[in-house]
């Protein structure tokens, strides 16, 4: 009975996706697709403690607030730093994915790293029940972004893919629905804007702030050959000088700033790629890296990683979408659920399957 009523509200509760991620929260509604990406911010009033906003109007609130407003990210390295600030933030996105009040409290899947404890999986499914969902499921974010980028990962052949994202980059060779070989390395997008940042005030002397970083990333980051885009003006702060002012920063520039950065993620691949299996080893040869997460964006990131490891590389579509996507997906194939989520034996069930094994066993004995 109860097998039955469980059916029943999957099929019916409304299902959420969502990629909790340090520097970007991309949420999927079924029936709707990916509803939003908002920013994982909160801006507080630090002088009450009170919730001011989240989201995009966080993040338009960075760097220019005043002494008494604070903004800040909840999530460091795709874990929650402040449990408090993470269920306003989860209770914002859910709000907004039912677009108001439902009379059926919805399934969540949340996408973490590969890395996250129990006690992290605890705060966040905390967070989420608080916030109003009634059952939350969690899927190793490289699983999830296999799954969001095509990848047939229930198959006995071995599939590899590189989630870039925020706080986070998840390395993993995947088969028959589960991780063989994978690596969680605390190096995202965030490293690079901080090393960008370093770059700029160590070798030119100039102090930027964390949104000029990432807009220099995304305009003028690569790795490997330079792209020929022209140089760029920025404003901040001269250190010589001691106060504001422009300089003009070239690709040359934001390629130096984050190649150190870039290369740890490409020893974590060849680590995982020592580790790996033959058999899988040479299915990876023939089909090749996925690249996923907001990172894959970078130019030339593909290619030469190409070039460097020495089989094809690719960019899955919308690589910034992957992990919802696929949460979802996995929400909504019963196959890939049971796959990664075993449904657990019940009482009646365990006496009705020795029911079984005892009359096929019988039935075997009298046919002898």
């Amino acid at each position: 009975m109860a097998s039955i009523l469980q059916n029943l509200y999957a099929r019916i509760a409304p299902e959420i996706s969502i990629d909790l991620g340090t520097a970007n929260t991309p949420v999927h509604v079924r029936g709707y697709g990916v509803r939003f990406v908002e920013p994982t911010m909160v801006a507080i009033d630090t002088d009450t403690g009170d919730i001011i906003t989240v989201g995009e109007g966080a993040r338009q609130m960075l760097g220019r607030t005043p002494r008494n407003i604070t903004v800040i990210r909840p999530m460091r390295n795709g874990v929650i730093s402040n449990y408090r600030y993470t269920e306003a933030l989860m209770h914002a996105l859910i709000d907004r994915a039912l677009r108001g009040r439902t009379l059926i409290p919805p399934r969540l899947i949340v996408g973490v790293p590969g890395s996250a404890t129990e006690v992290e999986k605890k705060a966040v499914r905390e967070a989420a029940l608080g916030a109003g969902a009634a059952q939350v499921y969690f899927v190793p974010q490289a699983i999830a972004s296999a799954v969001g980028a095509g990848l047939p990962i229930l198959e006995p052949r071995g599939s590899m893919i590189l989630d870039i994202g925020g706080g986070t980059s998840e390395v993993a060779v995947i088969s028959l629905g589960g991780v063989v070989v994978g690596r969680s390395l605390k190096l995202g997008g965030d490293r690079l804007d901080e090393a960008i940042a370093s770059y700029m005030r160590n070798k030119r002397g100039f102090l930027i702030g964390e949104r000029t970083a990432e807009a220099l990333k995304i305009s003028h980051g690569f790795y490997g050959c330079a792209q020929g885009r022209p140089a760029t003006k920025i404003v901040g702060q001269d250190m010589r000088r001691l106060g504001p002012g422009t300089i003009e920063v070239t690709e040359e520039d934001v390629g130096a700033a984050i190649a150190e950065p870039i290369g740890q993620i490409v020893d974590d691949i060849r680590a995982v790629l020592e580790q790996t299996p033959p058999e899988l080893a040479r299915d990876v040869g023939e089909r090749g890296l996925v690249l996923a997460g907001g990172g894959a964006g970078i130019a030339g990131l593909a290619e030469t990683l190409a070039v460097v490891l020495g089989f094809p590389v690719r960019v899955a579509e919308e690589p910034l979408l992957c992990v919802a996507r696929g949460a979802a997906e996995i929400l909504r194939d019963r196959k890939l659920f049971d796959a990664l989520f075993p449904p657990r034996q019940t009482l009646i069930g365990r006496w009705w399957r020795s029911i079984r094994t005892g009359m096929k066993e019988s039935s075997s004995s009298s046919s002898r």
